[in-house]
């Protein structure tokens, strides 16, 4: 168990993010801060407010500069995202619940901006403590396939909820857009 704070984490994110301009520098550097954080058990519940209708992407943290956004991530029992990809860096930690997350490989050249023929790369049970570390062109899904809720922290290299990204459908091979926003903005600096 840990009393690492969401405030702290941010605040050292933060430092992390505006120091180092390799991606891979900022998520070796990021990661550990984020399993200290996912073994805090008093993170605050708003962070992790549901939808009915879909996953919920709440952000928690983004600089005026927009240069990251931190959200909290809830996936009630059966909900999942679609296929998808970040155009940036992103380290997803489980905090709560069980989550299937399915990496996926592409195997097309990508000349073809409207289309992307994929395969599994690998699917995982991430469970509290897992950090999934993914470099800006990473592909994948997750659902929550378990009775209980599932939650996670995510950190992503941009403000992600006003990012146009792409899904996949893996059956056609048919490329979309889509943006995420979010669900709730909370952004308390006093209290995160």
């Amino acid at each position: 168990m840990s009393d690492f704070s969401l405030k702290e984490f941010i605040a050292e994110s933060e430092q992390i993010v505006r120091g180092y301009t390799a991606e891979s520098d900022v998520m070796r550097r990021i990661k550990p801060l984020l399993e200290k954080l996912l073994s805090n058990p008093s993170l605050p519940g708003e962070a992790f407010a549901p939808r009915k209708d879909r996953f919920a992407m709440n952000l928690i943290h983004m600089p005026k500069d927009e240069i990251f956004s931190i959200v909290g991530g809830v996936w009630q029992p059966g909900q999942t995202t679609p296929i998808h990809d970040h155009l940036t860096w992103a380290l997803i930690g489980a905090y709560s619940g069980e989550e299937r997350e399915s990496l996926y490989r592409r195997l097309d050249d990508g000349s073809n901006p409207k289309f992307a023929k994929l395969e599994i790369a690998r699917e995982s049970m991430n469970r509290n403590g897992h950090v999934t570390v993914l470099g800006r062109a990473g592909i994948h899904r997750v659902d929550n396939v378990s009775t209980e809720p599932a939650w996670s922290i995510h950190v992503y290299g941009r403000d992600i909820g006003n990012t146009e990204r792409h899904s996949y459908d893996p059956v056609t091979g048919e490329v979309g857009k889509f943006v995420s926003g979010y669900c709730n903005i909370l952004r308390d600096p006093d209290r995160y």
